[in-house]
């Protein structure tokens, strides 16, 4: 399947197409820190094979989107990424069902407060005040972009279940990220507010049993306080989308939505 690549408004977009026509809502990819649009570098032609456009895109100072001068870059929130969603739905020009990993699902989630959407399906989501947990003691320079980790810690908190081959290759993709993102992140949900009563779509919740960076209560109190439905796949851990099992984990949302968005 061929995967157009191009840029909109400084966003890189990657965008896989279904055969023929579809009456299916287009589903956008959000990724998480340190990441990119890459993420979803399975997930995009299983979806349109299944007959959804589906798009993923890299935030600013992330693989392939523009860069932006290191003193905004360095005081962006993760929350802020809802500006190059936004671009992106607009771009596509209908109602769509976002699927989100980690701080990308805390950006789907505000980006929804303020916009209509088919759907969520939230992967590893990090908590928010309402279900926020115990915070990780992990240094930031706030002053300075926050490199990628090294390759031992990041196999830990990223790509645990991934082969070695596949990790060392993600690892090498992995951007430097915002410190205000990552010290929001390494509070567990302390720093980020969304508003239960705001958000639209239904909304589906994934956690992982082996996740060490969002522990599967948090998530189930965070699907609980939204109301979401919730499922947990205790052999799995942070990158739900990348290990050699991803298939069964997109069967699974593929199910829901097709019940709850098609």
């Amino acid at each position: 399947m061929k995967i157009e690549r191009y840029v909109v408004d400084g966003v890189f977009v990657e965008h896989a197409a279904p055969e023929g026509t579809t009456a299916a809502p287009p589903i956008v990819f959000v990724h998480g820190g340190s990441h990119g649009s890459w993420l979803w570098e399975n997930w995009l032609p299983y979806y349109a094979d299944l007959g959804r456009h589906s798009y993923a895109f890299s935030w600013f100072n992330h693989t392939g989107s523009q860069d932006l001068p290191t003193e905004e870059f360095v005081q962006r929130s993760m929350l802020d990424a809802t500006r190059e969603l936004d671009i992106v739905v607009s771009h596509i020009g209908r109602e769509p069902v976002l699927v989100a990993h980690s701080m990308g699902a805390a950006v789907a989630q505000k980006y929804s407060e303020n916009h209509p959407v088919r759907a969520q399906v939230l992967l590893a989501p990090v908590p928010c005040t309402a279900s926020a947990g115990e915070a990780i003691p992990l240094p930031v320079d706030l002053s300075a972009p926050f490199p990628p980790m090294p390759y031992d810690m990041a196999v830990q908190w990223f790509f645990a279940g991934c082969t070695e081959q596949d990790a060392r290759r993600y690892h090498g993709l992995m951007p430097d990220e915002s410190p205000k993102a990552v010290w929001e992140a390494a509070q567990r949900g302390a720093a980020i507010e969304l508003d239960r009563t705001r958000v639209s779509g239904p909304m589906l919740v994934i956690a992982g049993g082996q996740d060490v960076v969002s522990p599967a209560p948090l998530v189930r109190e965070h699907a609980a306080h939204f109301g979401a439905d919730y499922l947990y796949l205790a052999d799995r851990a942070h990158s739900l989308i990348l290990e050699p099992r991803w298939r069964e984990v997109a069967d699974r949302v593929n199910s829901w939505l097709s019940r709850t968005a098609w």
